[in-house]
């Protein structure tokens, strides 16, 4: 299992840390449109965080329940198919399938940058943090039901995992609009 939470653990710091270079950029970018319909980087960083925080909602919960389910001592072995829900967990970092947000994950994008960048370093943390109380496998001992993509049930590890995979999808969604800013740049 420690396997697992280094790889788990692996991914939530290249991703955060790939997150925050966002913050970086120059306005203008920040604020560039394609479309009235599409989402700017501000909005989409405001949208990862909204999804972070309804993500560890669950993640919190699950983490104390499986705390108090421990058994000393206990070890706890992963199935023989457990990689195979990490490779449909990779699926969400792509295009391959629709995604419909709910109300409450659109981006108002009335947020201040630097309180999304600080809720995301405080989501980051929590997510270290809840890994480092599961270095034994207990994050096993709690399934939860994700709809999205149909998953079905993940463990603790695989819900962080998702989350990871969430803002990977939002990565790429904010470098198409880098490329997209720069090519309008360029027609003008």
């Amino acid at each position: 299992m420690r396997n697992v939470v280094q790889f788990v653990r692996e991914a939530l710091i290249n991703n955060f840390r790939e997150l925050d270079k966002w913050f970086q950029k120059e306005e203008a970018l920040l604020d560039y449109k394609p479309s009235m319909d599409q989402w700017n980087i501000r909005e989409v960083l405001e949208h990862v965080s909204l999804t972070n925080y309804f993500l560890l909602l669950t993640i919190n919960k699950s983490t104390r329940r499986a705390l108090e389910r421990k058994l000393d001592g206990l070890i706890i072995m992963p199935p023989h198919d457990y990689e195979e829900k990490f490779r449909q967990i990779e699926i969400v970092s792509s295009k391959s399938f629709g995604w419909v947000n709910p109300a409450h994950l659109e981006p108002s994008g009335d947020r201040d940058l630097h309180e999304v960048r600080m809720l995301l370093k405080q989501q980051f943390a929590q997510c270290m943090y809840n890994l480092s109380l599961l270095k034994n496998g207990e994050g096993r001992l709690v399934k939860t039901m994700m709809t999205v993509n149909n998953l079905g049930k993940l463990d603790i590890y695989q819900y962080i995992f998702f989350l990871t995979k969430h803002i990977e999808r939002h990565q790429a969604q904010m470098q198409e609009l880098r490329e997209q800013y720069e090519d309008s740049a360029v027609a003008v």
